[in-house]
């Protein structure tokens, strides 16, 4: 679950012990993707400092596999706290945006990336499955290369791959 939503499977790229990562529904700039925390917490003050740690470490590891997947150069990480900061899903989340030089927040416009983010709920299309399944799948394979993970066969332990479904099935159903 994010928040209230309830997440499909398909739109999953990596999953921790303490957080999950999808792709947006909604995304400002190619690339767009959330850092979740597993448990719903409102705010960010109330999460357990080793979901802080893995939060960040997780986005760490999700920066890598969007400079790649996306040639990300630069990154924008935003946490909405609250309502009064934008906050629409109470459930805290870390935007992760891939920027590029020449993208349409670059220079003097870099800030108003924050108001578009804002207003990404109401005012940009939404994304049809198929699309937001492709490109987990493709950061799911960065993600996984990044960890070391792919033998010659780009398949994962299947120990590990079982354990990640079982949590990614956690994720989708109702708590």
């Amino acid at each position: 679950m994010f928040g209230k939503y309830k997440i499909d499977p398909r739109e999953i790229f990596h999953v921790t012990n303490l957080s999950f990562c999808i792709v947006n529904y909604k995304p400002v700039l190619p690339g767009h993707v959330l850092v979740v925390p597993l448990r719903i917490v409102k705010n960010f003050e109330d999460l357990k400092p080793e979901e802080v740690t893995d939060l960040f470490c997780t986005a760490q590891l999700v920066c890598k596999a969007l400079r790649v997947a996306f040639n990300g150069q630069s990154f924008t990480l935003s946490i909405q706290d609250g309502p009064q900061a934008g906050q629409t899903v109470e459930h805290v989340h870390l935007h992760i945006l891939p920027r590029l030089e020449g993208d349409r927040f670059s220079g003097e416009k870099n800030d108003e990336i924050y108001t578009e983010i804002n207003k990404a709920e109401n005012n940009f299309k939404p994304r049809s499955m198929e699309e937001m399944e492709k490109e987990a799948e493709l950061l799911k394979r960065q993600i996984q290369i990044q960890l070391g993970n792919l033998n010659n066969n780009n398949n994962v332990n299947e120990e590990n791959s079982n354990e990640k479904e079982n949590q990614k099935n956690e994720i989708t159903e109702n708590n």
